[in-house]
């Protein structure tokens, strides 16, 4: 665990194997490189503290702490740890998840237990069924219950639980509807970064100057590896300022351990560094370099178009206003995700319709009430923990483990191979295509 395992909290989380799959895929560039440097461990361990678990082919650690402390805790293979899983930078192909996928034939969905709401959930059912047992096993003992006043009673929470068992009905449909609502808007905005920063790529290997053999002249080569590097490091630091597997990649020792592992040049590194920025901000002084590089690329001529050069700077203008924004709701979704109040209402009234649930059901149903109480509970609780899942798409509060988070790992990697493909698909071309 290194020196950090003291200082970490001892939770531990899972993730599917399957998120790191496309790591296995094909790699371009320097990435091989560094398998042969920096190898693979033998397990995934998502860890937040001296607890690990042992999943698939990489190790990925996830911290709670601020970067000021991560600065002083953090040891170098937790680092390492950290660049392995966003160096390569994988081919989109049938392997490469974001999130697990599925088949919509229903004997396979039937067989699933990994990533699914019955992993995290049967505790709690059998918790409520043999709750229901002991309950149906005290009222027969009970003389005369129904008569009592303890049998009026029951008789009150009979026809409360009814009620109460529409409202929870409706509301947890509409809580679902919300949390998923943000699940989407949140993947949608991510991919629209990608989308931004490959226009961005496009833009430039389109418009590099060329010799006469139709290829990247020296001076171009050199700035259209500048901005891939920069849009990179934008998506390095984009996902670390709000996820907490990557929060390491803030750190002063991760900046210059990616220099070595050549994710960012140290020219680079010692601007970041100088930057009188809060670590979350330091995406906006990307986008701003970024900028800067294709104006000074259109001024000294290695950035080059028919129409004044107004109008190409306009498009890349536009697409770094559109960074811009796409980060900052990115960042302020996830600041206000959805109001405490009501998260907390919907708590008590599943946890309330499912404790009387018991006592409502025993005097029609007997012993019967126990499954079914059961079964309310899977999907009554199931439907609530699948909203507040929803709600956490980068895994960041070990609610559910395993279920339906973000792999923000391929987010970076496509994010990668996006800032270079275009400047490498461009580099040859057919003879005579330009004339």
């Amino acid at each position: 665990m290194g020196n950090a395992g003291s200082d970490l909290s001892s939770e531990c989380v899972s993730v599917s194997s399957m998120d790191f799959d496309d790591v296995e895929g094909s790699l371009i560039g320097g990435a091989e490189s560094d398998r042969k440097k920096y190898p693979k461990s033998d397990s995934i361990v998502t860890e937040l503290g001296s607890g690990t678990r042992n999943v698939g082919p990489f190790k990925v650690y996830t911290f709670d702490e601020s970067v000021e402390k991560l600065e002083r805790t953090v040891s170098n293979s937790h680092l390492d740890h950290a660049i392995d899983s966003i160096v390569p930078m994988a081919i989109g192909d049938s392997k490469t998840r974001v999130i697990r996928s599925f088949k919509p034939n229903k004997l396979w969905l039937w067989r699933q237990w990994y990533g699914t709401i019955w992993q995290h959930g049967y505790k709690n059912i059998l918790l409520m069924m043999i709750y229901t047992l002991a309950v149906g096993s005290l009222l027969p003992y009970m003389e005369d219950y129904s008569q009592s006043f303890f049998g009026q009673s029951l008789d009150a929470i009979q026809h409360a639980f009814k009620y109460l068992m529409t409202l929870a009905i409706f509301v947890l449909t509409f809580f679902l509807n919300q949390s998923y609502a943000l699940w989407r808007d949140i993947y949608n905005n991510c991919r629209s970064l990608q989308g931004n920063t490959d226009d961005l790529g496009l833009l430039a290997a389109t418009h590099a100057s060329r010799d006469e053999n139709g290829e990247y002249t020296d001076a171009a080569r050199a700035t259209l590896t500048d901005i891939s590097m920069a849009i990179k490091v934008f998506h390095i630091f984009t996902y670390a300022s709000k996820t907490r597997r990557y929060r390491v990649l803030h750190t002063k020792r991760a900046i210059k351990r990616m220099v070595q592992r050549s994710v960012m040049s140290q020219d680079m590194c010692d601007a970041i560094l100088k930057m009188q920025l809060y670590h979350n901000d330091r995406v906006f002084g990307m986008i701003e370099w970024i900028l800067l590089k294709f104006k000074a690329g259109i001024k000294n001529g290695t950035l080059t178009e028919d129409l004044p050069s107004e109008g190409f700077l306009a498009h890349v203008v536009e697409r770094c206003l559109a960074l811009r924004k796409d980060y900052s709701t990115f960042r302020y979704t996830l600041e206000a995700r959805i109001p405490l109040a009501y998260v907390h209402f919907v708590q008590v009234m599943v946890d309330t319709l499912l404790f009387t649930a018991p006592f409502a059901l025993y005097q029609e149903l007997g012993l019967l009430s126990i499954p079914t109480v059961g079964i309310m509970t899977a999907f009554f609780s199931g439907l609530l923990d699948l909203s507040k899942v929803m709600l956490d798409p980068f895994d960041s509060e070990d609610y559910c483990e395993g279920v339906i988070d973000v792999n923000v790992g391929v987010f970076i990697r496509q994010s990668n191979y996006g800032a270079v493909k275009f400047r490498d698909g461009g580099e040859f071309l057919p003879k005579g295509w330009l004339d």
